[in-house]
C-alpha cells in the first residue's frame, strides 16, 4: 500500500529528481497524492510562459529535464498512486462538515488530502512553501501525522 500523501510541490520535486519517493525515509512505503494536487501541478504547466511557485523551479532546468518532467507528469510513474475521488467523496464531505463545526474550514484540496491520509492510514507531507494551517490543525485533531518539508 502506498505511503504518505504528498502535496503538489513535493510531487514536483520527486518527478524532477530533487527528492526520492521515500522522502528520505519519511515515506518508506512510497507516496500517493490527490487528484486536486495533481490537477494543480498540471495546471501550473499548462501555459508554458507562466512562471509561478510550482512551475518556476522546473522552468530553470535544462530543456531535456523539463521534457522528462512533463512526460512523467502526464503519465505518472506507477509507483505514485493517485487516490480516486470516487472512493473519497463521501468521507471528504463528512470530514469537511466535522472540521467546519470545529472551526477548521478546509478547501476541497485540503479535505481530499485528509481523506486520503485516513483511507491509507498514513500521514501527509507538504512543502514549507505551501503549509495550510487549517489542514495541519485538522490532521492533528484527527491524529494524522503531518510533516512540513
Amino acid at each position: 500500500m502506498p505511503g504518505t500523501v504528498v502535496d503538489d510541490h513535493l510531487l514536483r520535486d520527486i518527478l524532477v529528481g530533487h527528492r526520492d519517493e521515500t522522502l528520505d525515509g519519511l515515506a518508506p512505503d512510497g507516496v500517493a497524492t490527490t487528484g486536486l494536487w495533481l490537477f494543480r501541478l498540471c495546471s501550473s504547466f499548462a501555459h508554458p510562459t507562466v512562471l509561478g511557485k510550482l512551475s518556476g523551479p522546473v522552468a530553470s532546468l535544462p530543456e531535456d529535464m523539463q521534457a522528462r518532467f512533463r512526460a512523467q507528469l502526464v503519465a505518472l510513474p506507477p509507483s505514485i498512486e493517485v487516490l480516486s475521488l470516487r472512493d473519497m467523496a463521501w468521507p471528504m464531505a463528512l470530514l469537511r462538515t466535522r472540521h467546519r463545526a470545529g472551526g477548521r474550514s478546509l478547501s476541497a484540496a485540503m479535505v481530499e488530502a485528509l481523506a486520503a491520509a485516513h483511507l491509507l492510514g498514513k500521514g501527509i507531507a507538504v512543502s514549507h512553501h505551501d503549509v495550510g494551517p487549517n489542514l495541519r490543525a485538522a490532521a492533528e485533531a484527527d491524529g494524522v501525522a503531518f510533516h512540513v518539508l
